[in-house]
């Protein structure tokens, strides 16, 4: 079974075109990330041409910040392991 990190993109997609950019959106599904591509094509139909770089980039940073290995990894991680790390923190704080 593979890890979440091991389920990350190894390096960034690249995302140098609307394409690049919507395949990279998609990639995230398989992560079990939310794609967002719904709301990316939304928001570009009614996106003026002059503002599109802009929406690209804020999709592209969705893409990098949730792509990492450790954004992967802490997005895919169970509640329990979450709780384990909180209580594990606390301790560590209170000595």
């Amino acid at each position: 079974m593979s890890t979440a990190a091991e389920s990350s993109f190894p390096h960034p997609p690249p995302m140098s075109t609307l394409p690049e950019l919507r395949r990279a959106l998609a990639a995230l599904g398989p992560l079990g990330i939310p794609t967002e591509l719904d709301h990316f094509e939304a928001e570009l139909a009614e996106t003026p041409l002059d503002r599109v770089p802009e929406l690209a980039e804020r999709y592209r940073s969705y893409v990098l910040r949730n792509s990492s290995p450790d954004a992967v990894a802490a997005l895919t991680m169970s509640s329990a392991d979450t709780a384990a790390i909180l209580r594990r923190k606390l301790a560590e704080a209170q000595k």
